[in-house]
């Protein structure tokens, strides 16, 4: 059967060749539709708009108006369309997320705050992980193990807030200063500084913390804070740091 013979089979039947003209119309502005997402998967939201609203249609009073205005008559919101990166989070964003501040650093910062400690106290966070750092002004005599009494009421106050975040262990390392030390009781820095976390770690289970919760581990002079180079700078060397993190759920 040729095509001539074929269209005018279909001539024929009820309603002509009518179909063709809508099938037509419909494949067209298929078309369009996707070539209209094509072109806009790299366009921001403003420029989407601006590009639509240049689409015009005829509204049911036989005007011309804008795409974005007919699909605000209908009650629908023209806003882009999300990329599926963007929807399952796999888009870097160019704006920065921050960590929020745990509890534990907020009521650390608060006793920082109210206290004359802030020149020799370095307090960081991560996440979960909290990083404090006090030098050893308030807390050791140089080649001693002994708290300091400033150093108790410092750690009395850490004591109340491990005890309220149980959820956090505990990892407390002892530093010491370059004066190279060899006694019988301790015959290198090593010792000195295992002995110092030693004793802030037993300190620390005196204030009722659990001590499978903790670990106390010497680096000696190996991490210092500042240079070795004075009286004063080998006094804040000689701290104690404590690392915190959250117990991980099994």
């Amino acid at each position: 059967m040729s095509a001539r013979s074929l269209s005018d089979m279909f001539d024929g039947e009820e309603g002509g060749s009518a179909w063709v003209v809508t099938f037509a119309d419909m494949m067209t502005l298929i078309l369009v539709f996707f070539i209209l997402l094509y072109t806009l998967a790299d366009f921001e939201d403003k420029a989407y708009k601006a590009l639509v609203e240049s689409v015009q249609v005829v509204d049911g009073e036989g005007s011309q108006v804008s795409v974005i205005d007919f699909a605000t008559r209908q009650g629908r919101n023209p806003e882009p369309l999300k990329a599926v990166e963007d929807l399952l989070g796999m888009n870097p964003t160019s704006v920065p997320t921050t960590s929020a501040k745990p509890a534990l650093v907020s009521e650390m910062d608060s006793m920082i705050e109210h206290s004359d400690i802030a020149d020799s106290v370095d307090l960081s966070f991560d996440g979960d992980r909290i990083i404090l750092q006090i030098d050893g002004r308030y807390l050791f005599a140089s080649g001693q193990v002994e708290l300091k009494d400033r150093a108790r009421y410092i750690f009395a106050n850490l004591g109340q807030m491990f005890r309220d975040h149980a959820d956090y262990r505990i990892a407390i390392r002892g530093h010491t200063d370059d004066r190279n030390i060899q006694t019988s009781r301790f015959p290198s820095n090593w010792e000195l500084s295992a002995v110092r976390a030693t004793t802030v770690l037993r300190f620390f289970i005196e204030q009722g913390i659990d001590p499978l919760r903790m670990t106390a581990t010497g680096y000696a002079d190996y991490l210092p804070l500042v240079g070795n180079d004075n009286v004063e700078n080998r006094a804040r060397n000689r701290g104690v740091e404590f690392v915190l993190e959250k117990e991980k759920d099994n």
